[in-house]
């Protein structure tokens, strides 16, 4: 009987270690090109806008603050509040819509080119390269034993990632904990809850980025899985041009101009290989087709071996957006989504205004023999600035009286004030439709209007 003998190309390892999965069983070699480029130029005014924009202050608050508590995101002078949720609804289905345009246009541009998971992967990369050198001398160390250079390298490249995530993770809680509340609150000791989520985004940057990398990409990201459904034979893709390519060999006159140098599968951030087709775990980041354009140059070839073409079409003609009635939706979508969200943001309250009518009783007759009706009005100025409002009647209703007249309301506050309208003269008011007009006492122009109606008898009993 023979025994079935199983083999591994992993090494062998001792004691404790054996518990620990080998993530970095990929080491991937970073090369430069045209589509890097354009990378890099996407990728780091991101970069810049994400470490920058906590520092940047406006009128003495920060620019851009989550602030929870008070239940308010504030954009530079601009507040939203929890009754702007329709704006936020609008920009979420605009980013959606938008991004599946893309998509289903050029595939998983997304994906390579403004991911985090993708940036942040690529800046690990590189401070790996920078520290413990090339692919080379990378895969040269593993298979080396443990000594004082390997140790120093290790130890630095693990102190720059936990540095950068710690970065991350303090940039990310400033935008809801302000940099200038977080130091202030640093020698008094900070709050646990601010703890928590620093060392979680800490943790999971070091993670993501430096051990799990493709698996984010290949098992954990549901974009991959979705992404492929809105797809048509038109949407580009990095595609490997077989007709050219095969058969792969290096000095034999009838092969391919494929040398077959692997070098495609080296640069990849996600260890496939292009030349086997289009794949799921593939991010489009353009630099396996950089990668195959420097070995074509060198070995006399033409370019674009590997290139962005259309999945089904290389040598048909493509098809007109036109015919393409999923693109057109798609974009007809994000185009509507938009111009609501822009309208939305344009014509959004500055001042909430709220009426409740006293549930307790329709109307009241007071000592004056006046019908009375009870209100609850509710304020809220979403503003910077504190303001000064005239409350009156609009149209023809000089037979009703109000209680109060003027309002003075604080910057981004909440008020709530007890309202009467009364009335002896009950001819042609009795359920009469009244629409209460606010006006900026400073600048007279009507910023809210509110609709009720009065309610009273038939006629007033005699006493």
């Amino acid at each position: 009987m023979q025994k079935l003998i199983v083999t591994s190309k992993q090494p062998a390892f001792s004691g404790w270690r054996r518990l620990l999965p080998d993530f970095n069983t990929h080491r991937v070699r970073l090369t430069s090109g045209r589509f890097q480029n354009w990378r890099r130029l996407t990728t780091w005014p991101l970069l810049a806008l994400c470490f920058i924009t906590p520092w940047l202050s406006w009128q003495g608050e920060p620019m851009v603050h989550f602030d929870i508590a008070e239940k308010q995101f504030r954009i530079a002078s601009q507040i939203l509040w929890p009754e702007d949720l329709v704006l936020l609804t609008w920009a979420l289905m605009a980013a959606a819509f938008g991004l599946f345009t893309v998509s289903m246009l050029a595939g998983r541009l997304w994906c390579g080119y403004s991911c985090p998971q993708t940036v942040w992967t690529f800046l690990f990369l590189r401070l790996e390269e920078w520290i413990e050198g090339s692919r080379h001398k990378r895969m040269r160390m593993d298979r080396q034993k443990w000594g004082v250079e390997k140790a120093l390298r290790r130890g630095l490249k693990h102190a720059s990632w936990l540095g950068l995530s710690l970065l991350t993770g303090v940039t990310f809680v400033a935008y809801f904990y302000p940099l200038a509340h977080m130091n202030a609150d640093w020698q008094n000791g900070l709050p646990l809850m601010a703890w928590f989520w620093i060392l979680f985004f800490t943790g999971f940057t070091y993670m993501n980025a430096g051990f799990l990398r493709e698996k984010v990409c290949t098992h954990m990201c549901p974009y991959s899985r979705f992404q492929s459904v809105m797809s048509d034979e038109s949407t580009v893709v990095v595609h490997y041009d077989v007709d050219r390519g095969e058969p792969r060999g290096h000095k034999d006159k009838a092969a391919g101009d494929c040398v077959d140098c692997n070098l495609c599968v080296q640069v990849c951030p996600t260890d496939i290989d292009i030349r086997d087709g289009l794949q799921l775990a593939c991010i489009a980041c353009g630099a396996c087709i950089d990668a195959c354009d420097s070995i074509m140059e060198k070995v006399g070839q033409e370019k674009a071996l590997i290139s962005y073409r259309p999945t089904e079409r290389t040598n048909k003609e493509i098809i007109p957006t036109i015919k393409r009635p999923r693109l057109l939706g798609y974009a007809a979508i994000f185009l509507l989504s938009l111009s609501l969200g822009i309208n939305e943001w344009v014509n959004r309250e500055t001042i909430g205004t709220s009426l409740i009518r006293d549930r307790n009783q329709l109307y009241s007759i007071n000592a004056n023999d006046q019908v009375e009706n009870d209100f609850i009005l509710k304020l809220h100025n979403k503003t910077t600035q504190q303001l000064t409002l005239t409350l009156s009647l609009k149209e023809n209703a000089d037979s009703i009286q109000l209680s109060k007249h003027s309002f003075t309301l604080p910057a981004q506050q909440r008020q709530q004030h007890p309202l009467t309208l009364s009335s002896s003269q009950l001819a042609g008011l009795r359920d009469k439709e009244l629409i209460l007009q606010f006006k900026n006492q400073q600048t007279g122009v009507t910023i809210a209007e509110l609709e009720t109606s009065f309610l009273a008898p038939h006629q007033l009993s005699a006493r």
